[in-house]
């Protein structure tokens, strides 16, 4: 009997081909945002797999439309939901709802940090239970003063150990607590719970209808494009520079700066939502979705992917099961700027397609950008050809 071959789809946001033109928005030129190239001692025992994939032709996918520097929000979670369905880039003009509300993110950050939708449903239960009614993301951000604004970076730039954010917290919600909130921390991201209340104050009052733009939008860009009166509310604005107030003089900043550590000047509160009982709950798929992505956990029937096990992917493929692997933390890094960070996921990423072909020994791996770009498997004539050139240049 013929034991069927399964394709691993690998896509990976924010990975760029190894000859891409230089990187205008992020001052960077593209070799930074790259993986070292595969093949130079002309043995496949030499390329790592990641390099091994990276050296076969890339095909971009259907162009968009990069617009003006007021288009366009490369959200990573909004990107890989396209990606799932095979969708094209999104685009979203700055300022405008994100397409990955806070309760979604949530549920999805509940699972990846081990919990269940069921145990989330339960704790949904207990914060309307103590009169909550709206979630929002609340992103602890640093803004860098330039010469007459703010350049806004995030949680990797920040870099908060979880004792120092629960510290914070532990601090930051008797202040929130008389105006109706409170923040909470769901694995590595931060949430804001507020009553409603017709005189409330910022999240709190019941008017209120939007939240901030996408934090993927914000960052390295200037703050006040996104607190203006065509993208923000003014009941937010006053109460985000109240905030502001209080975060500035905390004992979190003072030790900060004195280590020569960013401090944290704001929370960015976007992706308003209910906070309702009812929550995706999708449909059993035929393929195996494995993901790092809340969102994608959220919407779709998927799995947590865990960069130091293969376990889910090799038993899928032993199966026939088709397996689809989307991953956006180097999108993130890409968005942050943080180079250490993007070569340390990729690191990731390699070691983990390394154990995956040793478990599973012949699999077929099909990388794409997860924007319908795709490196096409190089031809084993090709690869052949390719290494007989090397000998010779030696």
């Amino acid at each position: 009997m013929t034991r069927r071959v399964v394709d691993v789809e690998l896509g990976v946001l924010g990975l760029e081909p190894l000859d891409a033109p230089g990187d205008d928005q992020s001052g960077f030129s593209r070799p930074i945002w790259t993986w070292p190239r595969g093949g130079e001692e002309g043995s496949e025992t030499d390329v790592s797999p990641l390099a091994h994939l990276l050296d076969g032709r890339f095909q971009r996918g259907a162009s968009t439309d990069e617009g003006s520097p007021e288009v366009a929000c490369d959200d990573p979670d909004a990107l890989a939901l396209a990606a799932v369905d095979g969708a094209a880039s999104v685009a979203a003009p700055l300022g405008t709802r994100s397409p990955v509300n806070a309760l979604a993110r949530a549920l999805g950050d509940w699972c990846l940090s081990g919990g269940t939708r069921a145990g989330f449903a339960e704790q949904v239960a207990g914060w309307r239970a103590q009169g909550f009614e709206r979630l929002l993301c609340f992103d602890p951000v640093h803004l860098k003063p330039e010469t007459d604004h703010a350049i806004v970076l995030g949680p990797r730039f920040l870099a908060l150990s979880e004792a120092e954010l629960d510290g914070l917290l532990d601090d930051l919600n008797p202040w929130l607590a008389d105006d109706g909130m409170q923040a909470v921390r769901i694995g590595r991201q931060t949430y804001l719970l507020a009553q409603l209340r017709p005189d409330g104050i910022g999240p709190a009052n019941a008017d209120l209808q939007r939240g901030g733009a996408p934090l993927a939008c914000l960052l390295n860009r200037n703050a006040g494009v996104f607190l203006n009166e065509e993208r923000s509310d003014p009941v937010l604005r006053q109460w985000l520079t109240e905030l502001q107030m209080w975060l500035y003089p905390q004992p979190l900043n003072d030790r900060r700066a004195a280590q020569g550590q960013p401090i944290l000047s704001s929370f960015w509160p976007h992706g308003l939502s209910a906070l309702s009982d009812e929550m995706p709950s999708p449909p059993a798929g035929e393929r195996l979705i494995l993901t790092d992505s809340p969102a994608v956990i959220a919407e779709c029937d998927a799995s947590v992917w865990q960069g130091d096990e293969v376990g889910a992917a090799s038993e899928a493929i032993r199966a026939g099961r088709p397996v689809r692997v989307l991953l956006t933390e180097a999108a993130w890094c890409r968005l942050e700027g943080d180079v250490g960070g993007f070569q340390q996921e990729l690191a990731r990423i390699d070691a983990w397609l390394e154990r995956l072909e040793t478990e599973c020994p012949g699999v077929r791996v099909r990388l794409d950008d997860g924007q319908g770009g795709v490196w096409q498997p190089e031809s084993g004539w090709k690869r052949t050809w390719r290494r007989l050139l090397q000998r010779v240049g030696r």
